[in-house]
Parts: structure tokens; sequence; C-alpha cells
């Protein structure tokens, strides 16, 4: 009785202490360890299942008669096929297996005895199960009180393997918990440097203005514009939307603020820079995807203003009441082909006017209904909005439209104003 009741207590005690272990690596020999002690066994091991290849694979083994050193083989590389074995057996049929003869026992694999060196006697071999679904085995060898192992060692087993199943699912719950923490910390991260990315909003004399802002739909996206002094005065400004969102579209974006930035340092006027910006994005797009692009050299001091587009939605111009996209020039987005041509378009920007570049996510933004904002009803905004800060005014229209909706897109506004 004494010894039943110093069983149970440690069954009790198994509880409590795999309740409080997180780690996997940690876990799996204090199992082995608790169910030795609780059923006095001689050696024990803990094979979990592999259900995309169906096998038992050795997690963790202990034996105190060989040692820790002699049973390292067993925890790397041994496999074993569903039904092979006693632990197979236990597996295929869901059900504990006590062997009071394991030599002479049909079913058993010597395979770890001849690994190992270790003579098994006796095996006592439970199934690890959480609701309904097979985790892998549990099986103790060798009883050292007595010739082999009664029916009380199977219940306390059984029951063993109940918490097992409980702690192996926590634990892998934790694990992904984790990971899913930390990959969270890594887009926060990569977030927090797509940001620099972003250039800062230019000093210019009186009250013109040049300004811009991108939320991402995700952590990161695909959008880019950027602001760009040229030796004359004149300013390189552009929206870039790359096909796709997050992480793969962030690193073409990288990528292509890169070149842009590269073939700046020309001064070439805009259809010859996209020209030269697309034969360089190729390199690293090759067809596979591709960016729309709206490219403007802007002069403040008179208002001038060359753009050439790649496929890109038109800027819109907007003055008191009007709100009017300027006339679209041909240019397929770059990346597609290795050398495409840019048409070239001017327009002279007069005083109190905007210039407003933005991506599609703007007016391709859905709400609840899946209904788009739509172009008509962003020049609406934008003819009802103060100039400057049309812009502003926009993004905010935008994100009241979406309302709890996540955003579908990327969503970037850029506004240029001369005063």
């Amino acid at each position: 009785m004494n010894t039943q009741a110093n069983r149970l207590k440690k069954l009790i005690q198994a509880n409590q202490v795999l309740a409080n272990i997180e780690s996997l690596v940690d876990l799996l020999p204090q199992l082995l360890r608790l169910a030795q002690d609780v059923t006095s066994a001689e050696a024990s091991s803990i094979m979990l299942y592999n259900e995309s290849k169906n096998v038992l694979e050795f997690a963790w083994a202990m034996n105190d008669v060989l040692g820790e050193k002699a049973m390292e083989n067993l925890k790397t590389g041994f496999k074993l096929p569903m039904g092979q074995g006693i632990a197979g057996w236990v597996a295929e049929n869901r059900q504990a297996l006590n062997v009071i003869d394991a030599q002479n026992d049909e079913r058993f694999s010597k395979a770890a005895d001849e690994k190992t060196g270790f003579t098994t006697k006796c095996i006592l071999c439970t199934p690890i199960i959480h609701q309904s679904k097979l985790l892998g085995v549990v099986q103790v060898l060798n009883s050292i009180d007595k010739e082999c192992f009664g029916s009380e060692d199977e219940e306390l087993l059984e029951s063993f393997g109940h918490l097992a199943g409980v702690a192996l699912v926590r634990s892998e719950l934790l694990t992904q918990r984790l990971t899913q923490q930390k990959f969270k910390t890594q887009l926060e991260a990569a977030a927090r440097i797509q940001k620099q990315f972003n250039p800062s909003q230019p000093d210019l004399e009186g009250e013109n203005l040049i300004w811009g802002s991108s939320v991402p739909a995700q952590f990161v996206g695909g959008d880019l514009y950027d602001f760009i002094p040229n030796a004359d005065g004149s300013w390189y400004i552009y929206v870039a939307d790359v096909s796709g969102k997050g992480l793969p579209a962030a690193l073409i974006m990288s990528a292509l603020w890169t070149r842009i930035r590269a073939e700046a340092l020309n001064e070439r006027d805009p259809g010859a820079m996209l020209k030269a910006v697309n034969a360089g994005a190729y390199e690293f797009m090759n067809g596979e995807v591709f960016a729309t692009m709206a490219l403007l050299r802007y002069v403040p001091e008179s208002g001038k203003c060359e753009y050439a587009m790649a496929g890109h939605p038109p800027p819109l111009l907007v003055s008191e009441g009007r709100a009017d996209p300027i006339e679209s020039t041909f240019g397929i987005p770059v990346g597609i082909l290795a050398e495409s041509e840019f048409e070239l378009g001017e327009i002279t920007l007069g005083k109190g006017q905007s210039l407003v570049i933005v991506s599609d996510g703007v007016d391709e933004a859905r709400n609840a209904k899946g209904d788009f904002f739509g172009q008509e009803r962003m020049e609406e905004t934008l003819r009802y909005s103060a100039v400057p800060n049309s812009g502003q005014a926009l993004l905010k229209a935008v994100a009241g439209w979406r309302g709890q909706t996540p955003p579908n897109d990327d969503t970037t506004v850029v506004e240029i104003f001369r005063a």
C-alpha cells in the first residue's frame, strides 16, 4: 500500500513538474526520468510520431544501467516503421502493451539492444495520445524491484502517457508562440528599417510643398516614394508600386530604391531615367515581378514638371474645386522587358495648384462591403479639400472608407504644391 501511495505521489509530482517545463529539449529527459521513477524501471525511451513519414523516431532514451553515453546512438537517426517492434505495434494499435518476455516475443525488435549492448527482458509501452491524435509512445524497460511489470505499473504508465501528451502539446504550442513572436519582432524591425527609405519633407522656399506618406497593408510593403534633389534646383519625385505585398515586395522595393538613387546621379529627363531604371530593374525582376511608376522632374521656381509613366495611374492636378488627371504618357511597368521606351510629358503647375500622385491602393481601397473607394470618389475628395494638404485629406478619407476593414493594399500619396 505504501508503495502504491508513493507511486501515486510521484505521478502527482510529475504532473506539477511537467506543467512548468516549456522547452521540448528540457521536457523529454524529464519525461523519461519521471516515467522510470513512477514504474521503477532500469531504462526508458520516448519515440515521437512523424506523421508525414508515418514512422516513429527516437526522441530521447535513458538507461541507468548503461549510462547516457551508451544511449547516444538511439537519440539520432533511429526510426521505427509503424507496426514494427513493440513500440510500432503500440503506436499502430493505439493500446498499451505489457511484454513479460521480450526476447521471445515475435513483435520485439532487437535493433536497439544491438546498438546499445543492453538486454531487454520486459517492456511496458503505452501510446501518447492527445485528443485522438497520436503523438508517440513511451516505454519503460526491465523492472527493478520485480521480475516484470504488473497491472499497477500499466495503470500508472497509461496515466503518465496522458500527462505526457498534454505536456508535449503544451510545449509545441509554446514553441509555435515563441516562433510567432520572434517573427513578429523581425517584421517590426523590418518595418522600422523600411521607414528609413521614406524621405524627409524638403524645406522649400515660401509655402511651396513636397509631401508624401505611405501606409503598408502589412508590416512592410511594396510601395515606394522619394524626393531627390538635383544640382540645378529641380527635384526628382516619384511613386512606385511593386507587384505583391509583404516581405517579397519589400525586398524588391529596397533594390528598386537603390537603382533609382544610382540613376538619379546622371540627372536625365524622366523618360531617359525610367529607361535606365527599367534596364537595371530587369536584372533582379526578370519579368517575374514588376513595378508601376510615376516619375517627375519638378522645378519649384517655375512650376515646370516633366514626367514619364510606367503603367502607373496618372497624377491629378488639383486646384480649388477641380481635380483632373493629367494626360497619361506611354510606358509599361518596369521589370517586364529588358528594354523599354518611356514617353515624356510636361505640365506647369500654376500658383495655388497641387499635383497629387497616388498608388492604386487609394482608389482600390475596400470597405466592409467590399466596395472600392474608386477614382470618382478620389477626385471628389480632392476637389473639396483645401490646397495644399489635399493629399492628407485624401489619406484620411480612404481610412474612413475602410473603417475597421484591414487594408487590402499599400496606400501611398504624394503632393506637390506651388505657392
